[in-house]
């Protein structure tokens, strides 16, 4: 028993190579930027910005706004050392439009090459593209042209507005403007997200209508552009011109409503996903499907299995008895299975046919006597191995199998309640949209071991951490969403508790999830002993940021003919006594062993002795976010 603390740092596999998916856009621009994230100043006409509906679609993007209200690249330009921009992987820069109803002169690229300060839009760029480049010099940049704009009226005060693009002002078109956004990124190879030149974004299309006092009759009438150009304004006694049904791709005539921030968001997208920005899952899995709760879920998506041979008969149960296979899958999805040819479902089992190249493990191999290098560990029972490993041997054996329950079928394990009661500073500001740091601490299962997307395997699901976030900013429609995965693999709630200046309070977090229990239990750290350790990193997280909230984690089981197979299953009930308005419980604990009456351990592990492969990390996200969602 004294080597266990050796062996069990043997347990775990270095994954140097890999970084955090998440990457960091700030998005540099005027009014069209800032108001993503003050949309009452729309007049609630808009409820959703454009740099949301980007990160909705890439959600492995975390955006920082640095819009500024009425800002000209020039004012950009002159304040760039006080905007605190940070280092980002990729920076956009969405100006111009103020540039030209300003009259800035605009230039031309020699202005730019020569660096002649910021007397030109040209000159202007270049001082913020250097400042982004003495940032992160490996930072990837993309530029956005001004888009057109209709006759625009201020929804807040009418005395603000200003005619359309369909004519100069200060003897430059907007057009100029949008030229020589084109023209500096071909000039430094660079992307351009082009709206001025969108076959959809046409100032025909920005508004229905505006509505004004017709000369002839002094009534009230709905002119549409080019007449509605040539229609006096007096905004001094006249009615706002721009009814909620004027709104079309633009609700004023220049910031752009639902529909319009939906073609810029669009765009963009498109452009960074040509840069390499999107995440690889979106090949093959939809995050919102894989984050449908098993227990509400219709239709059961990619259920992980591993065929077992008992016998002569080889197959795997799933978690409900289904009405409709709908699809069987290898794990990564590169290869589909063949009912009748491959597989048969009968009596809640998918049933392997004779000669079928879907893979599978004989049950007798998986304890036995005698060391195989690579492939094994030292069992729970004297002079036993089981089988192990940590590089996809057991994934490459895994299905996918997506199905429709019976209708009588119902998940039997404990139900996930909504904790608003008790995480009410968490969930207040997860539903006011307003800003939240989460910290996740743990060990190797917080950190994501085993994990398609951690390990760079199709089909890339991200960590459960990941699916969190992900979760959190879907459902509430709140990119404020920040988080730091501070897990280490191999750690014990001791680690934590000594570690806990370092790795959670420099973060100042609101919510820190707490994930130890799997190596405590392993080298048999008492019930009692580990809820102190927990208790003691609560009150020194509390004693610095005294208003963050946790969610303790108690852990999956580990496989209990491992060597690791210690007082895991034992730590709920102590957890359960720090429970309190604060703090709240996510018991995988309870619904592993309820997986377990219905699923062998080998479905839904990543090697056999302690990790979750993708579907069991589906269950920790789900179940976290169980506590945070209504």
């Amino acid at each position: 028993m004294k080597i266990r603390p050796l062996i069990i740092l043997l347990f775990f596999y270095v994954l140097s190579s890999f970084k955090d998916k998440e990457q960091t856009w700030v998005a540099i621009g005027d009014s069209i930027t800032y108001l993503n994230d003050h949309l009452d100043e729309t007049g609630d006409r808009v409820k959703k910005g454009y740099l949301t509906r980007v990160t909705d679609k890439l959600p492995n993007l975390r955006y920082i706004n640095q819009g500024h209200n009425g800002w000209t690249s020039g004012g950009i330009a002159q304040n760039i050392d006080k905007l605190g921009l940070v280092k980002a992987d990729i920076y956009s820069i969405f100006l111009g439009t103020n540039d030209w109803w300003q009259g800035r002169p605009i230039g031309g690229l020699d202005d730019y090459k020569n660096d002649i300060g910021n007397k030109t839009v040209f000159g202007s760029f270049r001082i913020i593209i250097n400042t982004i480049r003495k940032l992160n010099a490996e930072a990837r940049i993309i530029l956005i042209t001004p888009m057109q704009r209709n006759d625009f009226v201020y929804i807040a005060d009418s005395q603000n507005n200003a005619h359309g693009s369909y004519r100069e002002h200060a003897g430059q078109s907007l057009e100029d403007v949008a030229n020589a956004v084109i023209t500096i990124a071909e000039y430094e190879g660079i992307a351009v997200v082009d709206l001025y030149h969108h076959p959809v974004l046409t100032i025909k299309n920005l508004v229905n209508f505006k509505r004004l006092k017709d000369p002839k009759t002094g009534q009230y009438a709905n002119f549409v552009y080019p007449g509605s150009a040539e229609i006096p304004f007096n905004p001094n006694i006249d009615e706002y011109p721009y009814p909620v049904e004027s709104i079309n791709l633009t609700y004023d005539g220049l910031h752009p409503s639902d529909a319009g921030n939906t073609i810029i968001a669009n765009e963009i997208v498109s452009v960074f996903k040509k840069i390499g920005l999107a995440p690889k899952w979106q090949k093959y899995i939809k995050l919102r499907d894989y984050m449908t709760p098993f227990w509400k879920a219709d239709t059961i998506v990619d259920e992980c299995i591993l065929p077992l041979k008992n016998g002569s008969q080889i197959n795997a149960s799933l978690l409900f008895k289904a009405r409709k296979i709908v699809s069987v899958k290898s794990s990564d999805h590169y290869e589909a299975f063949v009912e009748g040819l491959d597989w048969n479902y009968s009596k809640g089992k998918i049933n392997i046919i004779r000669g079928s190249n879907i893979p599978f493990l004989d049950k007798k191999d998986l304890v036995f006597k005698g060391d195989k290098v690579g492939l094994s560990m030292r069992g729970k029972a004297a002079d036993t191995f089981v089988l192990y490993n940590e590089n996809g041997y057991f994934s490459r054996r895994q299905l996918a199998v997506t199905y429709i329950p019976e209708k009588d079928q119902r998940w039997q394990g404990s139900a996930m309640q909504y904790a608003s009661g008790i995480l009410p500073y968490t969930i207040g500001k997860l539903a006011g949209q307003d800003s939240l740091h989460i910290v996740f601490y743990g060990n190797s299962i917080e950190k994501g071991y085993n994990t398609s997307g951690l390990a760079d395997e199709a089909p890339y699901m991200p960590t459960w951490p990941e699916l969190v976030i992900y979760k959190l900013r879907d459902y509430y429609s709140n990119s404020q969403i920040s988080y730091s995965n501070t897990s280490v693999a191999g750690k014990l709630a001791q680690w934590g508790l000594d570690s806990v200046g370092d790795y959670v309070n420099v973060h100042h977090p609101d919510l820190v999830i707490i994930g130890f229990g799997m190596n405590d239990g392993s080298v048999n750290v008492t019930p009692v002993q580990f809820r102190e350790q927990i208790h003691k990193i609560i009150n020194s997280v509390l004693a610095k940021n005294p208003k963050t909230e946790f969610i303790l984690i108690a852990p999956m089981l580990p496989n209990p003919d491992a060597v690791q197979s210690g007082f895991q299953h034992q730590y709920k009930n102590e957890l359960l006594k720090l429970v309190r308005p604060g703090v709240a419980l996510a018991d995988m604990t309870t619904v592993h062993q309820e997986l377990l009456k219905h699923k062998s351990y080998q479905d839904m592990t990543g090697n056999n002795v302690n990790h979750p492969n993708d579907y069991l990390a589906r269950w920790y996200a789900q179940v976290v976010c169980g506590l945070l969602l209504q």
